[in-house]
């Protein structure tokens, strides 16, 4: 009973530590400027033979989020390749108040309808400028049309509903590292307030490309110059970041 006592003293003596030293945190000096993200805020028109739109955020979206909040997004295709339905590049700046600036991803899509067929963490090894890697969360997921005003989404052979499928990936960058965890993000603010005496902004990049095969999976007769499978699908995706990234990617310091 004696022993059970003191381990119990041990573990609130622990967590009064811990809570002090995080609190402690808070308390930091901050810069009246944040350090800037990695990832640059122009997102070119146009990179190595692709092409772009730009694309509006709803006032939806802004409405949820911190005023300071920014956006950059482009919607991404290769006229050479008429029938690929492009790439989307969206990415969300956060502002002082990160937590109303940035939510986490898969929160975001469910609550838009989208079910996760997969879910893992890659490392594209050598994509950014230097030969250094990028960490992302890939999403593999499918959502079912539904009425539109009014107008019911076409059936596919089985009676259903046609579902659309896509592939994310999405990471995170800051002022130095590039993390693919909402987790991990934080404790990269940890530690670059903690160890390194800043604040930083932080970029959420997503890269989206619709996976076209589904259609002729569900019956329907498209052309072949349109039906990209998962694996061409990610193939033309990381073909585009590879030549975007590391003209908006800056390098690392020596920090």
């Amino acid at each position: 009973m004696q022993d059970l006592k003191k381990m119990t003293k041990r573990l609130w003596i622990l967590l009064g530590v811990l809570t002090l030293g995080f609190s402690m945190i808070w308390l930091l000096p901050r810069q009246k400027e944040m350090v800037v993200s990695r990832l640059s805020k122009d997102l070119p028109e146009t990179i190595a033979g692709w092409q772009s739109k730009k694309q509006q955020v709803s006032d939806e979206e802004k409405k949820v989020l911190a005023d300071d909040t920014e956006f950059s997004r482009r919607s991404y295709y290769n006229p050479a390749l008429p029938g690929f339905g492009g790439v989307e590049v969206s990415v969300v700046f956060s502002g002082k108040d990160i937590n109303n600036s940035l939510h986490r991803p898969e929160v975001c899509l469910r609550a838009q309808g989208w079910n996760f067929v997969r879910e893992r963490s890659l490392v594209i090894p050598g994509i950014l400028a230097g030969g250094e890697d990028l960490a992302v969360r890939e999403i593999a997921c499918i959502r079912p049309r539904v009425k539109h005003e009014g107008v019911e989404p076409p059936k596919n052979k089985d009676g259903d509903p046609v579902y659309d499928m896509r592939i994310q990936y999405y990471t995170f960058f800051g002022a130095e590292k590039i993390v693919s965890g909402h987790y991990d993000r934080t404790f990269a603010d940890i530690e670059a307030r903690l160890i390194h005496g800043y604040d930083q902004q932080w970029a959420y990049a997503t890269f989206s490309v619709g996976v076209t095969s589904v259609y002729r999976d569900q019956g329907f007769n498209i052309p072949d110059d349109q039906v990209y499978d998962e694996e061409q699908s990610i193939q033309m995706m990381q073909e585009l970041m590879k030549k975007l990234l590391p003209k908006v990617v800056a390098g690392r310091s020596n920090e």
